[in-house]
Formats: C-alpha cells, structure tokens, sequence
C-alpha cells in the first residue's frame, strides 16, 4: 500500500495538455482514480484557489472538518460530517 499521491499523473497530463493549447483547466476536469471509482459521488477534487469550483464550495460547508486540525497538520483532506434531520416530527433512526 502507497501514500496516497492524488493522481499526480493525472493532474500532470491535464496540466501538459491544457498547456499544449493555451487554456486553464476547468473546474471537474481532472478527476482522481478514486473519484472516477466512487459510485456515490462522494469524493471531489479540485483547486481550492478557485472561488466558484465544487471542492471550494464543499470546504465553506459548515459540516466540512479535518483529522487533527487542533495540532496544526493542515491536511489536504478534509470531511464532511454526517447531515440528520433535524425535523422534531420525523421518525427515530432505527439502532
């Protein structure tokens, strides 16, 4: 098992190929092995010095949290925490 390197040969080959022809990568263009595996669309990637792109607006969610951020790790993996219903009228989740 390796450290995870997010697809560097991915980002690296869009890089080259958007360089080729003059243009910026769009936001969703490059996309991890992981991600394009996901079935639930769970995983984003993407440049988070992008105001507008799909990972920049799940890290302003308020649910967004990282392991250890209290110790100053500053991983570039982050969370989202589980969302529940928060109607009073709704049933109890079952145990």
């Amino acid at each position: 098992m390796e450290k995870c390197t997010y697809c560097v040969q991915r980002i690296r080959r869009t890089e080259i190929d958007a360089r080729k022809v003059g243009r910026y990568i769009e936001d969703g263009e490059i996309q991890t092995a992981c991600q394009q595996a996901c079935p639930t669309r769970a995983i984003t990637f993407g440049d988070i010095n992008n105001r507008t792109s799909a990972v920049t607006l799940r890290k302003k969610d308020k649910r967004n949290f990282s392991l250890l951020a209290e110790l100053n790790t500053r991983p570039r993996t982050t969370y989202l925490a589980e969302e529940r219903n928060p109607n009073p009228l709704s049933p109890k989740r079952l145990s």
